[in-house]
């Protein structure tokens, strides 16, 4: 089984936020070193930022994080080009949509977009089984259906939470592509069914693992092109 990373987190569904234009939305509130923001670019960055991490951000952070993606993307058109122009065909690829009005929203898009990169780079080169057993073992439980029949019947619930066989199987198919899962329980070999919402589940948590995994070392990288 393979983990299909672009659907999870580089493909940030592009979500055109439509405003009724009014005085109050276009009203400047930041203005400094060429960079300027409203209070339009606010509600998109809020709106962007609730559907890419669930989480709700307070206007004071979600301005200071707003004038750190300005200063970032700027820097980075300058000193690399041709990497925006990379972020900007993955960004057009993903959502279909090449004409997109909104500076802000693309800033905004464009730096989720460089965020995911380190992501990439950490389960692609550096993703351990150790990572995955600590994912593994945070969970509540990993109570998944398995089958002899390769899974056209369900046989009974088993809590994979803690087993060694499952994990080693789960992580070898992450590299392999193989959707196969096979566990020997009690000298009896079983399928392991896993459908689309468990994946989903379990993929989900094996990238809120990487993000705070790869969190200081994306820090740095925007402290240094804030310059």
């Amino acid at each position: 089984m393979i983990i299909k990373v672009t659907k999870i987190i580089s493909k940030l569904t592009i979500i055109l936020i439509i405003f009724l234009s009014s005085k109050s939305y276009t009203e400047v509130i930041y203005d400094k070193k060429n960079i300027i923001i409203s209070k339009l670019d606010l509600k998109y960055y809020k709106q962007l930022h609730y559907q890419k991490f669930e989480i709700e951000i307070n206007e004071s952070k979600a301005l200071k994080n707003l004038v750190v993606i300005k200063k970032v993307i700027k820097s980075l058109k300058k000193t690399n080009p041709d990497f925006i122009n990379q972020i900007d065909n993955n960004i057009f690829k993903g959502s279909g949509n090449e004409n997109i009005e909104s500076e802000t929203i693309m800033d905004i898009i464009r730096y989720f977009n460089i965020r995911n990169e380190f992501i990439y780079d950490y389960y692609y080169n550096f993703f351990k089984i150790s990572d995955l057993e600590y994912v593994f073992k945070s969970l509540g439980k990993l109570e998944l259906p398995v089958s002899l029949n390769e899974c056209l019947t369900i046989f009974k619930l088993v809590n994979f939470k803690d087993n060694s066989e499952f994990l080693k199987s789960y992580y070898e198919n992450i590299s392999s592509q193989d959707r196969n899962h096979e566990i020997y329980i009690d000298d009896q070999k079983y399928n392991v069914c896993i459908d689309s919402r468990s994946n989903k589940l379990i993929e989900k948590e094996i990238f809120k693992f990487i993000d705070i995994k790869i969190d200081k070392k994306f820090e740095k990288f925007v402290y240094e092109n804030q310059k």
